[in-house]
């Protein structure tokens, strides 16, 4: 299920497409989900987007609002909402601050993770 969000996360997903791509129940998939990772399904597809538009602001130039679709965020207000309660920035702030790669972020040099990171 990991690997279908991985290779989902800027298509719209439902549960229920996660479930069926594992051939499980929907109740299963949230069992599992929270028996192994301790958060939903939709917590876990929302922390892989906020990676990825991290990642997007810090190493592109693409406008936050494009960043915002294509992690399937939604609009421009509910993407900076979203960003800024994970993050601590808004998505403008956080692109200014981290986009020169030679510098090491906050959460790294904290030893901070999002909630479970795997490499991409």
């Amino acid at each position: 299920m990991m690997i279908y969000i991985h290779d989902h996360f800027a298509e719209k997903i439902s549960v229920r497409d996660l479930a069926e791509a594992a051939f499980l129940s929907e109740r299963e998939c949230y069992r599992v989900f929270q028996s192994c990772l301790h958060m939903t399904p939709t917590e876990y597809l929302t922390s892989i987007r906020l990676q990825m538009a991290c990642r997007m602001l810090a190493e592109t130039r693409e406008s936050v609002t494009d960043i915002g679709h294509a992690c399937s965020l939604g609009s421009s207000s509910y993407f900076g909402k979203t960003f800024r309660e994970h993050t601590g920035y808004a998505p403008l702030e956080y692109r200014l601050k981290w986009q020169d790669n030679g510098r090491i972020s906050r959460w790294e040099a904290d030893g901070y993770q999002w909630p479970h990171r795997y490499p991409a």
